[in-house]
């Protein structure tokens, strides 16, 4: 049974436009409204730090997720206390490592243009509610045709 004028598409399309704002005015995006969007490179986004001397050594990638973990085989005779607090080390230097290339970045890209951005949001806005406004009406004329039947 089809329901003719319901056209999800467009309010989805809509939605997901608004999502796209949103995460841009939260700073989840510093992409100019119509501009190019330029994520920064993985390699960017990696932290290097080290502990013990350079003898363990630690990659995280964006937001500090641990990826790799070197322990040099002469640490063994350190004894486990301390292969744990120069891996808890190296891995912090690789977290702030990490912070720091993001900061850098990410403050590198322009800021963006709040005002710009509301202007969509609000007509992105305006759109959705316009298409559940006619998924409603769409879905009140064809509960009305079930009922006469």
């Amino acid at each position: 049974m089809g329901m003719g004028g319901i056209d999800p598409s467009g309010l989805g399309r809509s939605l997901e436009e608004a999502m796209r704002l949103l995460g841009q005015a939260t700073g989840a995006g510093t992409v100019q409204p119509g501009g190019p969007e330029n994520p920064p490179a993985a390699e960017e986004m990696v932290g290097r730090g080290a502990g013990g001397d350079g003898l363990v050594e630690a990659e995280v990638s964006a937001f500090g997720r641990l990826e790799s973990l070197v322990i040099d085989p002469s640490l063994l005779r350190a004894g486990t206390s301390a292969i744990a607090q120069y891996v808890v080390e190296a891995v912090r230097a690789a977290q702030d490592d990490e912070r720091t290339r993001r900061a850098e970045t990410l403050g590198a890209a322009a800021a963006p243009d709040t005002a710009a951005l509301a202007r969509q949001l609000e007509r992105v806005s305006e759109e959705a509610f316009r298409g559940f406004d006619r998924m409603i009406s769409d879905l009140d004329a064809a509960t009305r045709r079930i009922d006469r039947r």
